[in-house]
């Protein structure tokens, strides 16, 4: 079967495209950015595969949509915050959706909120085949470190650091935490990038404002350090290897890949309760408010060194369920039975 990918951002598309490529002939949009050779490339790919598959519903699958000359299956896998562009797309064109149980809560809302607005302005219905499953993460390189002794270590992680993280909340908390029993040797690390790269201009006065805080908060390094960019892989992996819980302060997540790892590596996370969390994790895990974040971690603290190695391996085996090999399996028997159906 010939499958080819439209996509613009393929960041979390790896496994995906290793299972198709073991079974089927492949070929991936190449984005130039000009418009002529861009609605080129589309097309000519368009006409060569058997199976068109969208990663992300973001451009350019609402432009096919629109195109009259649609005679292809098409497949679309829902990501993010892509979500919001919803309505744009034609959904009739659509063979199939893959979407993270997070993400499909989000989009009936999305689709109940339009059309409470919009009384007048039907959307056309989703696709009959849905299938619900997270990204994932590569289980065989992320493992539990069972034998190393339970610290005070916590970390947040963010690619770039932005409102959305809830990261200036987390730090406040953090402020607090050590305020409750100073004999404590708590270690916060917050990763992620602050000036330049993805989005800068959106986020340069929350970034301004984390960094004044920082700077207010007179935190010792003894107790915090920022990494200003993020790790390598290979690093990441062995950091997470010396950390004890991770706080994920986030207003928004479909999966949150970074998160997802940390468990896989037994770091125990506590979570804030946004929209569909309790698909992801169990109710012990999350956070109604911002205090509870504190009053939770102080909770593990009390704990015992063998308690604390069960809550481990606890999270480890939850997080097994994503596992992004699966994922991928999946989605190829997606796209061969829409390809078979034709």
């Amino acid at each position: 079967m010939k499958i080819g990918v439209f996509s613009v951002n393929l960041n979390f598309a790896q496994p995906v495209l290793e299972e198709l490529r073991a079974h089927h002939t492949v070929r991936i949009y190449q984005h130039t950015g000009n418009e002529i050779l861009d609605a080129i490339n589309l097309t000519n790919l368009f006409h060569w595969c058997d199976v068109a598959y969208f990663e992300f519903i973001q451009y350019p699958l609402p432009w096919f949509t629109q195109q009259q000359w649609i005679d292809k299956p098409i497949v679309a896998r829902d990501q993010g915050i892509d979500v919001m562009g919803h309505a744009k797309i034609d959904w009739h064109k659509v063979s199939a959706l893959i979407i993270q149980p997070t993400q499909y809560k989000r989009l009936k809302r999305l689709r109940r909120a339009h059309t409470q607005k919009h009384p007048n302005k039907k959307l056309p219905p989703l696709p009959r085949k849905i299938l619900q499953k997270f990204v994932g993460v590569d289980l065989n390189t992320f493992t539990p470190e069972m034998k190393r002794k339970p610290g005070h270590n916590i970390v947040l992680h963010s690619s770039v650091i932005r409102e959305t993280k809830g990261i200036y909340t987390a730090l406040e908390c953090f402020a607090e935490l050590l305020e409750r029993d100073i004999s404590i040797p708590w270690h916060f690390t917050l990763i992620g990038q602050g000036e330049g790269g993805w989005a800068w201009n959106s986020r340069q006065e929350y970034v301004m404002e984390v960094e004044e805080l920082i700077e207010d908060l007179q935190l010792s390094p003894l107790h915090f350090t920022y990494q200003d960019g993020n790790l390598s892989s290979r690093d990441w992996i062995n950091f997470l290897g010396t950390q004890d819980l991770y706080w994920c302060f986030s207003l928004r997540e479909s999966f949150g890949v970074s998160l997802a790892e940390a468990g896989a590596r037994g770091v125990y996370p506590f979570v804030n309760r946004f929209y569909g969390s309790e698909l992801l994790y169990p109710k012990d895990n999350l956070c109604k408010y911002p205090g509870e974040f504190i009053n939770k971690t102080m909770a593990w603290h009390a704990l015992s060194d063998e308690e604390k190695l069960q809550l481990r391996q606890k999270i480890r085996t939850h997080i097994e369920q994503y596992d992004q090999l699966e994922t991928a399996k999946s989605i190829r028997h997606l796209i061969e039975e829409i390809g078979t159906e034709r």
